[in-house]
C-alpha cells in the first residue's frame, strides 16, 4: 500500500478531498537501484519527488551526501528557483516515488497558504544560507585596503566597571572624583543602581562653571544629561560607531537592564584600532570651506570597503555612510548660514526651517553610486514676504548642493534639490503640492511623490518635518485610491526575469550582458515595501525598518520578511561591491554588473534575489489591484 500524501509535509494541511484527487492523479515512478534520477548541473526537471520506499543518496560535487528514504521529498529548491541541479540523487535502495510536477506544485503554492509559507521558508533558509557563504568568501582585504574590525563586539573594548555617582553628589566632589579615578564621565544612578544620566566634565564647564554657578551648591543631577546614548555589551562595533556618529557626543554608556556595566569612549575606540570613520568626522566638523571638506570625506568610500570587508551587512554600511553624509551636510548648511550674513549680508535665516534628505539619503541605503535629493520646508510666511524667503533658501541651496556635489554626491539629474523652486516651499505650500500629487497622480507626479516619502529631517526644526509627515499619512488614510495608482506605478516595470527564471540580461551595446541592480531590482523592493508601509501609517524610511514594522502589524509574514531581507541585502551588498570596484579604477559607478564576473555562489545569491523581488511584486498586486 502506497504512503498517503498526508504522510508529508506539509501536504497534511491540505483538505481531505484534495489529497485524495491528488493521490490519484499524481503520477507514480520506480527507479532501479544504482541509477540516478538527476545528475549535477542537468536541467531541472520541474518535478517535487515524493520518497514512498527506498532510499536515495543527494550527492555535491565536494562529497557531501545526505540520504532521503520514506516520507522525505527531494528536489524542492530546483523546483522552486528553476536553475540546474546543484547535486546528484543517486538510488541506493529501488526508490518509487510520486514525481510532482511543476504546474501541480504551483498552483499548490497558489492557493494553499499552509504549502506556500512552507517552501517559503524553504527558499528563505536557502537564500539567507548562500548570502553568508558569499559573505564568508569575501576576502579580508579588498580594493587595496586594509581592514578593521567591525565585527568585534562592545564587550571586547568598553571600559568597565561604570564609574557611578549618587544624584546629590556636588560638583566639587565630581571634579575630585574625576581627578582621582582620571575619567572624565560617570553615570549617576538611582538607589536601585538604575540609571538615570550621565554627567562629564563638559557638563561641568559649560553648565556650571561657564555661567559662573557655585559648584559647591550645584550637585549632579542639576546638570547632567537625562538620555545619553546606551548600548548592550553583546552590540557590535558598527553599532557603537553609529551611535557614537548620531549622538555627537563622546560616550556611550553600556547597559543591562538599564543598569550601567562599562562604558564606551572615543578613547576606547581609538585603542581598538577603529578610527577613521571618526577622523573623518573630526576632519568633517573643522573643516572651513568646500575644499577641505572634500579632502575629509575622500576617506568615506574607504570605509566602506573596510565595513565589506569585514562582514558587515549592506544595511549597516548604508547606515553609517549615510550619517557621514548627514554631518557633511549639517556642516555644509553651518558654513553656508554664515556666508549668507558674514559675506552676502543677508544675514540669518530669516524663518525657521528644514533641511530633508530623500530617496536612498533619506532611507539611509546610500552606496557609492548615490545623487542627491533634497527638499527646504520653511516656516509660514505672509505672501508678500514668500518671494523674498524663497529667494534666501535657494541662495543658500546652491552654496550645499554644489558643496555635496564636489564631495562625492553628485546633484541630482532630475533636478530634486531645493535650488528647483517645486523643492524649496513653505509648510502650507508643501502641503498644498502632496495633495495635488495625491489627487491627480499622473506619471510624472508618481515619481516624485515615490522620492518624498522618503524624506528624513537633517538639520534645523524637526516639528516642520513632522507636521508635513503627519499631513501625509492623513492623506494616505482619507485617500484609499492613492495606494493602488503608486502600486500601478510600481508594478509597470517588472523585474527582468524570463518564463524559465533566468535574470534578462541587457542587449545594448553599452551594457550588453549586464543588468543594472538598481533600477531592476532594488528599485521595486524599495517601491513594494514602501506601499504597504503607507498603508500601515508606517512612519519609519528605511526599507528593513519598515519591513521589520509590517512584520509587527501582520502585514507581511516573518518568514515572508525574512525572505525580502536577504534579497535586498544581497543586491544593495552587490551594488556596493560592484560601485567600489568601478571607483577604484577610475570609472563612473553606475549600478551594472555582469553576472559572467561572479563567482556560481553568488549568481546563484543573485538569482534567487530576483526571484524573491519577482514574488514580492506579485504579492503587492493582488494586495493593492483588486
Amino acid at each position: 500500500m502506497l504512503l498517503s500524501l498526508k504522510q508529508f509535509k506539509p501536504f497534511d494541511q491540505l483538505p481531505e478531498n484534495v489529497l485524495l484527487e491528488l493521490s490519484q492523479t499524481i503520477p507514480v515512478k520506480t527507479y532501479t537501484t544504482g541509477s540516478f534520477v538527476f545528475v549535477e548541473g542537468e536541467k531541472s526537471l520541474d518535478t517535487l519527488f515524493l520518497v514512498l520506499s527506498g532510499v536515495v543518496e543527494i550527492l555535491t560535487a565536494n562529497g557531501a551526501a545526505r540520504l532521503r528514504s520514506q516520507g522525505d521529498f527531494f528536489g524542492e529548491t530546483v523546483i522552486l528557483t528553476g536553475e540546474r541541479y546543484p547535486a546528484s540523487a543517486k538510488v541506493i535502495a529501488e526508490l518509487t516515488c510520486y514525481v510532482l510536477g511543476r504546474e501541480v506544485f504551483e498552483n499548490l503554492l497558489q492557493n494553499y497558504q499552509e504549502v506556500a509559507h512552507y517552501f517559503n521558508r524553504v527558499l528563505t533558509d536557502r537564500l539567507c544560507g548562500l548570502y553568508k557563504e558569499m559573505l564568508q568568501e569575501q576576502p579580508y582585504e579588498s580594493f587595496g585596503l586594509g581592514f578593521e574590525r567591525f565585527k568585534q563586539k562592545v564587550y571586547d573594548f568598553m571600559s568597565t566597571p561604570a564609574e557611578t555617582c549618587q544624584p546629590n553628589t556636588s560638583i566639587n566632589d565630581l571634579a575630585r572624583l574625576f581627578t582621582k579615578k582620571k575619567i572624565s564621565s560617570m553615570v549617576v544612578i538611582d538607589p536601585n543602581g538604575k540609571m538615570l544620566g550621565l554627567v562629564s566634565e563638559r557638563d561641568i564647564i559649560s553648565k556650571v562653571l561657564a555661567r559662573d554657578g557655585n559648584p559647591s551648591v550645584v550637585v549632579a543631577v542639576d546638570i547632567m544629561q537625562h538620555d545619553p546614548p546606551t548600548l548592550i555589551a553583546n552590540a557590535f562595533f558598527y553599532q557603537a560607531l553609529l551611535t557614537m556618529l548620531k549622538s555627537h557626543g563622546k560616550y556611550i554608556v553600556v547597559t543591562d537592564k538599564k543598569r550601567p556595566i562599562g562604558m564606551v569612549t572615543i578613547g576606547d575606540l581609538t585603542r581598538a584600532r577603529i578610527t577613521s570613520s571618526l577622523t573623518i568626522v573630526k576632519d568633517i566638523e573643522l573643516a572651513e570651506n568646500i575644499p577641505e571638506l572634500a579632502q575629509a570625506v575622500k576617506q568615506i568610500n574607504k570605509t566602506v570597503a573596510t565595513m565589506i570587508s569585514e562582514k558587515a551587512s549592506a544595511s549597516e554600511i548604508g547606515e553609517v555612510v549615510s550619517e557621514l553624509y548627514d554631518i557633511l551636510t549639517r556642516r555644509l548648511l553651518l558654513l553656508a548660514e554664515n556666508i549668507m550674513a558674514e559675506q552676502k549680508g543677508l544675514g540669518r535665516p530669516p524663518v525657521d526651517y528644514c533641511w530633508l534628505t530623500m530617496g536612498s539619503g533619506g532611507r539611509e541605503e546610500l552606496t557609492p553610486s548615490s545623487d542627491q535629493d533634497s527638499a527646504i520646508i520653511y516656516a509660514d510666511v505672509p505672501l508678500e514676504k514668500e518671494g523674498k524667503i524663497k529667494d534666501y533658501f535657494q541662495e543658500l541651496s546652491y552654496f550645499v548642493t554644489n558643496g555635496l556635489d564636489q564631495c562625492g554626491l553628485i546633484k541630482c539629474p532630475g533636478n530634486i534639490m531645493p535650488t528647483n523652486p517645486e523643492w524649496c516651499r513653505s509648510l502650507t505650500t508643501w502641503k498644498s503640492a502632496v495633495q495635488q500629487w495625491a489627487i491627480m497622480p499622473n506619471p510624472d507626479a508618481v515619481r516624485q511623490f515615490t522620492i518624498f516619502l522618503d524624506f528624513r529631517p537633517v538639520f534645523g526644526q524637526d516639528y516642520l518635518a513632522q507636521t508635513l509627515r503627519d499631513y501625509t499619512l492623513h492623506l494616505f488614510r482619507t485617500t484609499p485610491a492613492l495606494l493602488h495608482f503608486l502600486t500601478s506605478d510600481a508594478l509597470s516595470h517588472r523585474v527582468p526575469i524570463n518564463l524559465f527564471k533566468h535574470v534578462i540580461l541587457e542587449k545594448n551595446k553599452d551594457h550588453k550582458n549586464e543588468v543594472d541592480l538598481k533600477k531592476s531590482a532594488c528599485v521595486h523592493i524599495v517601491d513594494c515595501i514602501r506601499i504597504f508601509a503607507m498603508r500601515e501609517g508606517i512612519v519609519e524610511v528605511n526599507t528593513l525598518a519598515r519591513l521589520k514594522n509590517l512584520v509587527q502589524f501582520e502585514a507581511i509574514s516573518a518568514d515572508d520578511a525574512e525572505y525580502y531581507e536577504a534579497a535586498f541585502q544581497s543586491l544593495m551588498m552587490f551594488r556596493m561591491r560592484e560601485n567600489l570596484r568601478k571607483l577604484g579604477l577610475g570609472f563612473i559607478p553606475d549600478n551594472y554588473i555582469n553576472p559572467n564576473n561572479l563567482s556560481e555562489r553568488e549568481r546563484s545569491v543573485m538569482r534567487e534575489s530576483f526571484l524573491a523581488v519577482d514574488r514580492l511584486q506579485t504579492v503587492t498586486g493582488l494586495a493593492f489591484q483588486g
